[in-house]
């Protein structure tokens, strides 16, 4: 912790050299615990930026946390800027009535922003408790991820890091890591998933750490989807390739699904797949997966078929555990549920596999005979992507 009080009064380390905060301590003044008033250790050393710590057997019941070196110093980095910025910055505020201490506590004209930084892996529950705790008291959470995270292209991000993506109309899905080595922060915008864990992106934000402001205000990338997702059909051959190649009937469910209806997963329609922007990110399944359960509960059975049919089909998949959805504990409750339905909907209807009609009814343009044959399907492919090519470019 970087915030101690000597004779009842806050001071921190991060305004000192180490010169003087060793001159300090040679002074032996009594350093008190903000949170549980139990006696603090000032060190200074030569790797660690210097920082407060309770004895080993005294730990305080109120923090809870162990930082490690990249967190200390990310803290200080953005406090010091901060403080350039608003008056009213505060460095490991405790909050008694929800027991929570953010790393930074910003009151901007009753505004209030509590800052998380987030360098190690805890438990997505922990995120979520702490937000909904923030929430609970009127405050905005901001958590600000320093974890590395895997630049490779697409993007991999843990189960853990999903958990740091927002929504933003200008952004759509976007992730925003703070680099203290390079004092800057780095946004991913609009991560549109390929599978699990791997996510395209439009070109990267960067914005050093002296121009960032909170809110934090940029302008829209300005991203062209057909561009984005240039790859996206060898992306989708390469799920379908894995998912026959390394799983057997027996263990998938899906695979045996595809079977028993009677369907070929190589020959499954192109409309199967689609990349449903913005919202996909918010299903764990590929869009192969989730939109194959669409097809075959609904627009296989029933030539016409309302939105309203869609979504109860996808709950039903999502109760039964056949559709999963991805955590996102920074959404504040927007899920994009409804609207994933309505985009795929609307890409269907654009080419030409449904039209709509009154009363909010969807009807088939053509019913679907899986190809027995590789020319068969060949022939679909081509009749598709002539409808498609003004959407999304075939690679």
């Amino acid at each position: 912790m970087l915030k101690a009080l000597i004779d009842q009064q806050p001071f921190t380390t991060i305004h000192h050299t180490k010169e003087e905060l060793l001159k300090l301590r040679k002074s032996s003044p009594h350093f008190l615990c903000p949170h549980c008033s139990a006696p603090l250790i000032l060190k200074v050393g030569h790797i660690k930026i210097p920082h407060f710590a309770h004895a080993a057997n005294k730990p305080c019941p109120y923090q809870s946390r162990n930082e490690t070196p990249m967190h200390v110093w990310s803290k200080a980095l953005l406090f010091k800027r901060l403080t350039q910025l608003y008056e009213d910055v505060e460095l490991e505020y405790y909050l008694k009535n929800i027991r929570q201490i953010p790393d930074l506590f910003i009151n901007l004209k009753g505004e209030r922003i509590a800052i998380e930084v987030q360098c190690s892996t805890i438990p997505v529950s922990e995120v979520k408790f702490r937000t909904e705790g923030y929430r609970k008291e009127r405050i905005h959470p901001l958590w600000i991820l320093t974890q590395p995270v895997s630049r490779s292209i697409p993007l991999k991000l843990t189960t853990f890091q999903q958990a740091f993506l927002r929504f933003s109309p200008d952004l759509n899905y976007f992730l925003l890591h703070f680099e203290p080595e390079k004092k800057s922060f780095t946004i991913f915008p609009n991560l549109t998933p390929v599978s699990s864990n791997l996510f395209l992106h439009s070109k990267q934000i960067v914005i050093p750490l002296n121009e960032i402001t909170l809110p934090i205000s940029i302008s829209p990338p300005g991203t062209n989807d057909s561009n984005l997702l240039k790859n996206w059909w060898g992306y989708r051959q390469k799920w379908i390739y894995n998912k026959v190649n390394y799983n057997s009937l027996r263990d998938n469910s899906f695979l045996k699904e595809v079977y028993e209806e009677g369907d070929t997963i190589i020959y499954l329609p192109l409309f199967i797949g689609l990349p449903v922007i913005p919202h996909m990110g918010i299903v764990k399944n590929h869009p192969v997966e989730w939109q194959y359960y669409l097809f075959k509960d609904v627009m296989k059975k029933y030539r016409s078929f309302t939105k309203e049919m869609m979504d109860n089909a996808m709950t039903r998949r999502m109760a039964k555990g056949d559709i999963e959805m991805r955590d996102f504990p920074l959404s504040n409750g927007e899920t994009g549920m409804q609207s994933i339905i309505s985009d795929y909907l609307a890409l269907l209807e654009k080419v030409g596999v449904v039209s709509s009609g009154e009363g909010k009814t969807y009807t088939l343009s053509n019913g679907w005979n899986c190809p027995g044959r590789m020319t068969e399907f060949e022939q679909h492919e081509h009749d598709f992507f002539s409808k498609w090519k003004h959407i999304l470019k075939k690679d």
